[in-house]
């Protein structure tokens, strides 16, 4: 019988606490960025929340610029969700997933996701 997998056990040796089903990344610069983990059967999927809909209601033309960056993003992908938030997601299969491979898909996930939202706000509020 195969072991389970736990996403837990993988952020070890990173720079990350873990708080339930987030995981908060940090940074070299000081800045952090939290994703949330849901396992599903075959897949264990990972988000962000961006930016709130307060921090990017004044943004020119934001959709654009969410599409934009989708075309130049490698990993992760970037939406407006129903209340305005501007998102981030990414996934790995379970199947064969390395330490290495989880981990780097969780700091591109963080990593992304702060990025841009300093280029939408200027802040570091995620």
């Amino acid at each position: 019988m195969a072991t389970k997998l736990s996403w837990r056990t993988l952020c070890r040796g990173l720079r990350t606490t873990v708080e339930g089903d987030e995981v908060v990344v940090f940074f070299e610069n000081g800045r952090s960025h939290r994703v949330s983990l849901e396992e599903t059967t075959d897949t264990v999927e990972l988000e962000a929340i961006v930016a709130g809909a307060a921090a990017v209601r004044d943004v020119p033309d934001l959709p654009v610029r969410i599409w934009q960056h989708n075309h130049a993003a490698q990993l992760v992908s970037f939406r407006i969700d129903e209340r305005g938030r501007v998102r981030a997601r990414g996934w790995v299969p379970k199947a064969g997933l390395t330490e290495e491979e989880f981990q780097l898909m969780l700091r591109r996930v963080a990593t992304e996701s702060d990025r841009l939202e300093f280029l939408l706000t200027g802040r570091d509020q995620q």
